[in-house]
């Protein structure tokens, strides 16, 4: 029954033991605090929720944004025939597995069961295809991919349910396979096929906003297995028009009062200051904080930015986990046109379009006028993933709005489609406290060096977040999974202690 959620009766060996008094050399104009908790994401809520159960409340959480959520986040967008604005999420949107019959229900279904959530199941299956022809079925290239990942499975000898947990650290097959190789040796071959590349996309890139060639084939299969096959193959959608973050908020709700002293938003870290005794933070409007210890959940974009400065400067071993770990992008392309002139199925959920030239070229379009979603709202998002995210990104939106229109001329008829109302997508990889969407990982990256991304440094600096999840790296229940183990002392393996 999901253990890593029960073992927390320990959370700092003993508090007692664990906090040492702050350095006698810390400016006095420096707040000062018990722990620091760097960023209020799922993980950084999750961590600072942990602490109080175990009788630690003398922490203070610092946020870059002006509220808690990390990378759920929300905005209005488009009106309804009301004049009211729509809720859409720009991050994270999906409750990704659910619970099966009495099995291990995951802690984002069970935190959207308790914040009342509005959501709805989201069905991948519901779909029809097209080219620049319009449309054409091939939905039967996404069985022929399901099919050579299951004989890929079948042939490393594993069960679909088996987590990725099991195979050892050190494993060479892992740390040198790429997934596109495998499929490759396993007689798939997409490579001349828009119509098998774009179904590929939809199965891979869609999941992890990065293509096979840049992701592990034996880490890539079990992530997938550990999350839908050990809570459940359902996601839900969330609808809710309070966000996603609400489930967040509500999290925090349980140990933060309104106003919370303890809470510092709209505070941006640029540098981590270690010595042997304490741990101090300074801030970009010039004040600093001075902990005992600091958990650090900030994406590993930001690690790998210039954002945030570590010193001492942070130990090779540790840089060189960070740089190796990939973070990928994945945007949503907002559209909504007027509600008198939907011209796409309401009744299907998701438009999948094979560019004849360009692998991940506007490939999937969702529909929100479904009448499970938000009907009748006129409402499409496009996704792109990594690399064309950063193609995207970089252009003016009117370009962007260009090429999309396009498309859905070629899908469905050059004078189907109107002009949207309105247009609108978020730059996940231009974003200095996020630096990309979710973290993916890349073939060559041993389990060893995923322990290093994820152990401390010098005694007193944690870190977690869903790139430090080794099976659910990428999800929101592993970064809230990390958020619940960041501290706990059996994560102080000896070979990282040689290390510090």
């Amino acid at each position: 029954m999901f253990p890593k959620f029960f073992c927390l009766s320990i959370l700092l060996l003993s508090v007692t033991a664990l906090i040492q008094p702050p350095a006698t050399n810390t400016p006095k104009t420096c707040q000062k605090t018990e722990v620091l908790v760097l960023g209020a994401g799922i993980a950084g809520i999750t961590a600072a929720k942990a602490l109080t159960e175990n009788g630690l409340e003398d922490f203070i959480i610092v946020e870059y944004n002006s509220e808690i959520g990390g990378r759920c986040r929300h905005t209005t967008f488009g009106q309804d025939q009301n004049g009211d604005p729509y809720t859409v999420e720009l991050g994270a949107n999906w409750i990704q597995g659910t619970v099966t019959d009495d099995g291990p229900e995951n802690p984002i279904w069970t935190l959207a069961k308790e914040s009342n959530l509005s959501s709805q199941a989201s069905d991948s299956s519901s779909l029809t295809t097209y080219d620049r022809t319009g449309q054409v079925d091939y939905r039967d290239k996404l069985d022929e991919y399901d099919t050579h990942c299951s004989q890929l499975e079948r042939r490393e000898g594993r069960a679909s349910m088996q987590a990725e947990s099991q195979i050892p650290l050190n494993s060479k097959e892992i740390e040198n396979a790429d997934l596109r190789s495998a499929l490759s040796n396993a007689g798939y071959h997409p490579e001349d096929d828009p119509h098998a590349q774009t179904a590929e996309w939809y199965k891979m890139d869609y999941e992890y906003a990065q293509p096979p060639e840049l992701s592990s084939r034996s880490r890539t299969l079990a992530s997938y297995n550990s999350t839908f096959g050990h809570f459940s193959p359902i996601s839900h959608f969330s609808l809710d028009p309070r966000g996603f973050n609400t489930i967040i908020q509500t999290l925090s709700s349980t140990y933060l009062t309104p106003a919370d002293p303890r809470l510092h938003l709209s505070t941006v870290v640029h540098n981590i200051t270690s010595t042997p005794e304490n741990i101090t933070i300074h801030n970009r409007d010039g004040t600093c904080i001075s902990a005992s210890h600091a958990i650090t959940t900030f994406s590993l974009g930001v690690l790998k930015s210039p954002l945030v400065t570590f010193t001492p400067p942070l130990p090779p071993w540790k840089t060189s986990a960070i740089e190796k770990m990939t973070m990928g992008t994945y945007t949503k392309i907002f559209m909504q046109f007027p509600h008198d002139k939907i011209f796409w199925n309401t009744s299907t959920e998701f438009f999948l379009y094979a560019s004849p030239h360009t692998r991940g070229y506007y490939p999937l379009f969702q529909s929100l006028s479904h009448a499970d979603f938000l009907p009748n709202s006129g409402i499409l998002i496009a996704t792109v993933t990594s690399p064309f995210s950063a193609i995207v990104e970089s252009q003016p939106l009117e370009t962007t709005q260009n090429q999309v229109m396009e498309v859905l001329r070629e899908m469905f008829g050059e004078d189907n489609v109107p002009e949207p109302k309105a247009f609108m997508l978020p730059k996940w990889g231009e974003m200095e406290w996020a630096r990309g969407s979710f973290s993916n990982w890349p073939p060559g990256f041993t389990g060893e060096e995923h322990e290093d991304l994820r152990g401390r440094v010098g005694g007193r600096l944690w870190f977690a977040g869903e790139h430090t999840s080794r099976e659910w790296y990428g999800y929101l229940h592993g970064a809230y999974d990390e958020g619940m183990r960041a501290l706990k002392p059996q994560y102080k393996e000896p070979k990282i202690r040689e290390k510090l």
